[in-house]
């Protein structure tokens, strides 16, 4: 049997990775500030698990397949994101457009 509390990582040894998981993401999903955005849940998520963590890989590729979790959650969640809608109907672009009509 492995003794793997040896194992166990400390959770500062996680900031190490921020600036390579930082690319990674931007990578994959093509904005900065999702990029910053999945690396910040992919540290909390790391830093919950870290009893969990094996050693039975390295603690980078085990970051990197947490990250591509949430890239991947992001990216699926971009479909169902509200859209702005108009507030009145489309300028055909022969007449001036009419006055903007008040939220409510």
């Amino acid at each position: 049997m492995v003794d793997v509390t040896a194992a166990q990582p400390h959770p500062d040894e996680l900031e190490a990775y921020r600036v390579q998981l930082t690319g990674y993401c931007y990578r994959m999903l093509g904005s900065p500030f999702e990029a910053e955005d999945a690396v910040q849940e992919t540290l909390i998520r790391a830093w919950r698990a870290l009893d969990r963590f094996e050693g039975r890989s390295s603690l980078r590729s085990w970051l990197f397949q947490i990250a591509t979790n949430v890239c991947f959650d992001l990216l699926k969640g971009r479909g169902r994101r509200a859209r702005p809608i108009d507030l009145g109907p489309a300028w055909d672009g022969g007449s001036p457009p009419a006055p903007p009509l008040a939220e409510s």
